[in-house]
């Protein structure tokens, strides 16, 4: 089943990544030549994926609860665990082993992302007029500050969580979910017009509002004026869309949380009791 998901979650990226391989466009009129401009922001450049990867990440946390969290519980549910509780195994080698399969599984997920992303880029590439190639340097540090943190942050809590209160198991997904939702999708778009708080740019753990305050560090005025042509205008916009954007501000404090849920996971181990009632 693992495999299957898998794959599915791989082409359903690659459709969004198709989707959006133009997330902003714009156009203007050259005021010294008469020409219009018009120009597009690619998906996989730097300036693209502030607008790509959180949207993939939400596809991504869909999945990992349902992944992660049951690690534990499912011996619950399948009356295994009395079983495997009278072997020698120390409770805190189950508990962890049982987390690291599922932390391991969510981690190749995130490298898939990455290879979807990376992949599609150079499709794109080949068969799209204009199409610069994927910013490796920027893709990899983006991917490692905002999907690699908020990976380990869901599956960390949602097992950790799950594993404390197994009867809660299915609520505890739910609520994730919603949050993750609100957070990713509804708040962004709440503050559409207005400008986010610095500390919330920084601790967002969705990255969409991170996002949406690096965006701020692109800009295209200066070169609207000065091009004369679409072509003159492409090429030096290249350079611009794949500027490296600030990490030094949220980076740190995305490791932070995924940190802080680790460290939720080392004392499960330690209110875990050996012996339980088993869930009908």
């Amino acid at each position: 089943m693992f495999w299957v998901q898998a794959l599915a979650f791989f082409f359903l990226l690659l459709l969004v990544m198709w989707g959006q391989r133009a997330p902003q466009q714009f156009g203007a009129g050259n005021v010294s030549t008469g020409q219009m401009i018009n120009g597009f922001v690619a998906g996989t450049s730097a300036w693209g994926l502030l607008h790509t990867l959180p949207t993939s990440l939400v596809l991504l946390v869909l999945l990992l609860p349902f992944i992660t969290a049951d690690g534990v519980t499912r011996d619950l549910q399948r009356r295994t665990h009395e079983l495997v509780m009278t072997t020698v195994m120390p409770v805190w080698a189950y508990v962890w082993g049982r987390y690291l399969t599922g932390l391991l599984m969510s981690i190749g997920l995130a490298l898939l992302m990455l290879a979807a992303i990376l992949g599609m880029g150079l499709l794109l590439h080949l068969t799209v007029s204009d199409y610069p190639l994927p910013s490796t340097d920027a893709l990899i540090v983006l991917w490692a500050g905002m999907v690699v943190p908020a990976t380990i942050l869901v599956a960390s809590l949602g097992f950790a969580l799950s594993t404390l209160f197994p009867s809660l198991s299915t609520p505890v997904k739910v609520v994730i979910l919603l949050a993750w939702i609100i957070g990713a999708l509804v708040i962004p778009t709440g503050l559409a017009n207005t400008t986010p708080p610095g500390w919330y740019v920084n601790w967002d753990p969705t990255s969409a509002v991170t996002a949406r305050g690096l965006l701020s560090q692109y800009s295209i005025s200066d070169l609207l004026r000065t091009a004369t042509n679409a072509a003159q205008f492409q090429t030096a916009f290249v350079p611009i869309e794949n500027k490296m954007p600030a990490i030094g501000s949220w980076f740190a404090s995305h490791l932070v949380l995924a940190g802080l849920s680790v460290g939720l996971v080392l004392i499960v181990p330690l209110a875990f009791r050996r012996s339980r009632e088993v869930i009908a």
